[in-house]
């Protein structure tokens, strides 16, 4: 058994500056929990693999291609490999999300 701890995870440097958790590491498939600060966000980026983000709490506006959509807690999104995408908590509280990368 794999047990991990959040809190306890190794901190993932990455050019947006904000907080992001390596909770598991596979040959193909990457989980990461990212905490985004009220206003702070994950700039425009696209990834080499498809990936998808799932809402934990607070609300985000979710940016892929050139479409916008506000989203909350418990909420999917998929983010196709090589398109521009974006996150940005619009709450004023803490935005909390897992990033799964496939590949």
């Amino acid at each position: 058994m794999m047990v991990v701890k959040a809190e306890e995870a190794e901190r993932v440097e990455n050019p947006h500056g904000v907080d992001v958790r390596a909770l598991l590491r596979r040959k193909n498939v990457k989980v990461m929990l990212v905490t985004l600060n009220p206003k702070e966000e994950l700039k425009r980026h696209t990834t080499q693999v498809d990936a998808f983000i799932y809402i934990l709490k607070g609300n985000a506006l979710v940016e892929v291609g050139e479409e916008k959509e506000n989203v909350k807690k418990d909420t999917l999104v998929f983010l196709p490999k090589d398109v521009p995408h974006a996150v940005k908590n619009v709450g004023g509280l803490s935005l909390k999300f897992l990033v799964i990368k496939l590949g």
